[in-house]
């Protein structure tokens, strides 16, 4: 089993994550772990990886709702600064793509 890894961003200077068991079904489950209060996401990221790297090899990633893949935990702890970066850019990509549908086609 990997777990589910879901980082977000509550407010400009502070992030959480949560890490639940994966679903199969559309209702997500409840999160096993909460922590509501780090400054910044390669911290988040760092925090997450240390706590799953004892029992887990690899999480499935989520990063403000979207699904961001499947990575190795020792890959999170070691590159944590690198990691934030990626998904920050992955998800502004995701998320100008998205506005750029014309309204037309949306509905």
């Amino acid at each position: 089993m990997q777990p589910v890894l879901e980082f977000i961003q509550r407010h400009e200077r502070s992030y959480t994550y949560s890490v639940r068991a994966p679903h199969k079904s559309t209702v997500q489950r409840e999160a096993c772990y909460v922590d509501r209060g780090l400054t910044s996401l390669a911290a988040c990221v760092f925090d997450a990886a240390q706590a799953l790297s004892h029992n887990f090899p690899r999480a499935h990633v989520r990063y403000q709702g979207l699904c961001m893949g499947e990575i190795e935990v020792s890959r999170l702890r070691a590159c944590s600064e690198f990691i934030a970066q990626q998904l920050k850019a992955e998800y502004a990509r995701r998320s100008a793509s998205e506005s750029a549908v014309p309204i037309a086609a949306a509905g």
